[in-house]
């Protein structure tokens, strides 16, 4: 069976060569500053120049030792295949477990890797106390409720019911070494505000825990959507997932709380959709990527964009597909110009009511899987069924190697999330790289591996502004 379809959907199958699947989830690391592209590479880097677009792209290195304050915290040890999700205000983030790499006991490579199931929080950083400012471990209570070690996983974070709600959906646990591990179909809500982890019920038996419809699942994708009701119109929000078996339709989840008498909020539940779908869907695939656009003026959510990804064959996708919320028909979108290449396990992030953000993600190249580090922004419109694609970062990899220090290496498995940088970056350094715009939007790097050769603490911003 192929490696990658290996993992996708017959874990059970796993090994510790590093030919399975698992490499898409290690070269030295590298100390960098930051790059700015503007469409195209800085005249030092000696590569061609590209099209002049509306944004511009930045990265900018929290670890760098020419900063002019204290670095941030980092989580350790470095993993790959976490979840990274933020409140809906974008002041707080989190991630959750994935693919933990240390040292070999032996002393000698590969090193080990096993899973986790800790959380991390990114605290802000203040002048009165810096030091503690980044990643920071968040013990969880032992006598509460837990969500089990798992990689490949999907999380979305809910508005409603008050307080904002992170929702994990099933993912891979792959336990000993050969066994293949297991996929997972539970459901699991960790509550904002008290940072503690429920299982909900469904509605219509109160106590049976609610679990993945269609079953366990992994390499899968989830995200939240604001849309109206088909029959009374009124306004929901439910979390989309999607995975390899979604081909006529997509799930919706959404959650209730039941008022007692007394008040207070009985325990949650949960209610599955089985929404149907028409038009042209994505084949099956796993290790996509997807992302919603929200119109500015309503607020609701028009379309969720899925790119990439793998077919079990092996065979990886550099397609684009849209599915309007509205008419829950997809699109294959007809794009122009320079496209990203065929890849897995890339991140995707709402920029703007139109356009999305695609980070990294592994491709094949001559020695195996190869980790990329371009950055791409893609304008959709959603009438026409076309995209444009333009490419704000060049890939700075090639066979795992990186050409240029001055941005994150390459990798897929990692995490891209958008971020209130007024409220969680010094402001020294927004003064310092930003150019001064109001629509400057930030996102935060997190994790990661070049597959086989090394897997990432660093810590990145990803700064994109309109030009």
């Amino acid at each position: 069976m192929n490696p990658i379809c290996s993992f996708l959907y017959a874990p059970s199958r796993l090994a510790t060569s590093p030919t399975n699947y698992v490499s898409l989830f290690r070269p030295p690391t590298f100390s960098s500053n930051h790059i700015r592209m503007t469409g195209g590479l800085s005249s030092n880097v000696g590569v061609r120049k590209l099209p002049m677009n509306s944004y511009s792209a930045e990265w900018i290195n929290l670890l760098s030792s020419d900063a002019n304050f204290v670095a941030p915290g980092k989580i350790e040890p470095p993993r790959s295949g976490a979840v990274t999700f933020s409140t809906c205000d974008e002041n707080k983030i989190f991630t959750f477990g994935g693919y933990a790499e240390v040292e070999s006991v032996r002393g000698t490579p590969p090193p080990d890797r096993y899973v986790v199931n800790d959380l991390w929080a990114f605290y802000p950083y203040k002048e009165s106390s810096s030091s503690s400012w980044g990643w920071n471990k968040i013990e969880q209570q032992d006598s509460s409720y837990i969500p089990g070690p798992r990689l490949a996983t999907a999380i979305a974070v809910l508005p409603c019911p008050s307080p904002c709600l992170a929702v994990l959906l099933g993912g891979w646990d792959p336990q000993e070494p050969g066994t293949g591990g297991i996929i997972l179909d539970d459901v699991s809500v960790l509550d904002l505000d008290s940072m503690q982890w429920s299982q909900p019920n469904t509605v219509e038996t109160a106590d049976e825990v609610i679990r993945i419809p269609d079953g366990p699942t992994s390499r899968h994708v989830a995200v939240p959507v604001c849309i109206k009701n088909s029959i009374g119109g009124e306004i929901d929000d439910a979390i989309l997932l999607h995975n390899h078996r979604c081909e006529d339709h997509v799930f919706l989840l959404s959650l209730s709380t039941n008022q007692e008498t007394s008040g207070k909020n009985d325990k949650l539940r949960g209610k599955w959709k089985f929404q149907s779908t028409n038009g042209h869907a994505p084949s099956s695939r796993g290790l996509h990527c997807a992302a919603k656009l929200t119109d500015s003026a309503s607020n609701m959510s028009k379309c969720v964009v899925i790119f990439g990804g793998a077919a079990k064959d092996g065979t990886m996708s550099n397609e684009a597909f849209v599915l309007d919320l509205s008419t829950w028909n997809w699109s294959k979108l007809t794009c122009s110009g320079d496209k990203p290449s065929p890849r897995a396990g890339a991140c995707l992030c709402e920029l703007d009511e139109n356009t999305v953000i695609l980070f990294g993600g592994a491709e094949r190249g001559d020695q195996g899987l190869v980790g990329l580090n371009d950055v791409w922004s893609l304008n959709v419109n959603i009438d026409k069924g076309t995209g444009e694609w333009k490419c704000l970062i060049e890939n700075q990899s090639v066979d795992g190697e990186k050409l240029d220090a001055s941005c994150p290496p390459g990798r897929n498995a990692a995490t891209l999330t958008r971020i209130n940088a007024q409220s969680l970056l010094p402001k020294d350094l927004l003064n310092r790289y930003s150019s001064g715009g109001k629509n400057d939007v930030y996102f935060l790097l997190q994790g990661g591996w070049n597959p086989f050769r090394q897997t990432f603490d660093d810590v990145f911003v990803l700064r994109i502004a309109s030009k």
